[in-house]
């Protein structure tokens, strides 16, 4: 068995996840697993793992029996990367393209850290060559003190997104597992905010990989569709609770943020709304009441920690 594993989160996407595989299985490096944990897709995703699977047995296939959100399929996984003794997992959704030396470059800073990191991000570009907006990492201040990581194509970053993240397994098994209940939107800033407090998060900028989302826009209630806007309450719900558990004066300004986005869907939304505001009000409410259980890794049941 590989020190490290890639785990690859997916759901109806078997087209992407297709192209996702061939680009982990062309890495300069192959010192590592992958491990597929399939939403419960009905898009024939199965087979297409499995039968790769059999010629490469570097590939694993499991299904999570239900659609768990991207929060609960990178749980799951790190709950069985974690069992199975991987010292590293690096993380990804099935629209992430990985170039031919992404896997290398992020090992390469190992040499040069030691284990002292709790992760190591990507560069994320999107299809045009840019940058990413919706994974740009957050970048700290203090860098300028360490002068030297810059020599490495490193910068020290607080958070990041979970579009290819290397992440220290020692580190996870101390502060716990991802949000599951946080089910889509907030969960890697939340779980790489609990990670870089222990230990310092970093973006290697010659890791370069590709995310194949729609367009290159962050999250945006005022804009979004109106196929995806009910996933904005996770939206809202999740950030109000990162705000109220981390932020210094959270909640007041996520109220702040709150009233400046009904103001924003008020003046600019094209169409419903009425339902966007309400779903904006419905999340902050929610947040405020949300306290989700972080489950620590390697725990028998019920052994859980708040």
């Amino acid at each position: 068995m590989n020190e490290t594993v890639a785990i690859v989160v997916t759901y109806n996407r078997k087209e992407l996840l297709q192209k996702n595989i061939n680009a982990l299985l062309g890495q300069s490096r192959d010192d590592f697993d992958i491990l597929v944990i399939d939403n419960a897709s009905t898009d024939g995703t199965q087979v297409l793992v499995e039968n790769i699977a059999k010629e490469c047995s570097r590939v694993t296939y499991v299904n999570t029996g239900s659609n768990l959100g991207g929060a609960g399929g990178f749980s799951y996984g790190m709950q069985l990367a974690c069992e199975n003794d991987y010292k590293y997992c690096w993380l990804m959704d099935d629209d992430t393209i990985p170039g031919d030396i992404a896997y290398e470059r992020l090992t390469d800073k190992i040499s040069f850290l030691g284990d002292d990191f709790s992760f190591i991000c990507s560069y994320v570009k999107w299809t045009d060559g840019t940058i990413c907006t919706m994974n740009i990492p957050g970048v700290k201040r203090s860098l300028i003190t360490r002068l030297d990581l810059l020599d490495h194509n490193l910068l020290w970053v607080k958070t990041c997104s979970f579009v290819s993240v290397l992440i220290n397994l020692e580190v996870a098994r101390e502060v716990g597992l991802p949000i599951k209940e946080f089910f889509i939107y907030g969960d890697d800033a939340e779980y790489t905010l609990r990670l870089s407090g222990k230990r310092k998060g970093y973006w290697a900028l010659d890791s370069i990989v590709e995310h194949r989302m729609g367009r290159n826009a962050g999250v945006d209630i005022v804009t979004e569709g109106e196929d995806r806007l009910d996933r904005h309450f996770y939206n809202v719900r999740n950030l109000t609770y990162i705000a109220k558990k981390y932020g210094i004066n959270g909640i007041p300004m996520c109220l702040l943020h709150t009233f400046g986005d009904t103001y924003r869907v008020l003046r600019y939304a094209s169409d419903k709304k009425r339902h966007r505001i309400a779903l904006i009000w419905k999340g902050f409410w929610a947040g405020l009441w949300f306290h989700p259980v972080i489950v620590l890794v390697n725990k028998q049941a019920g052994e859980n920690n708040r």
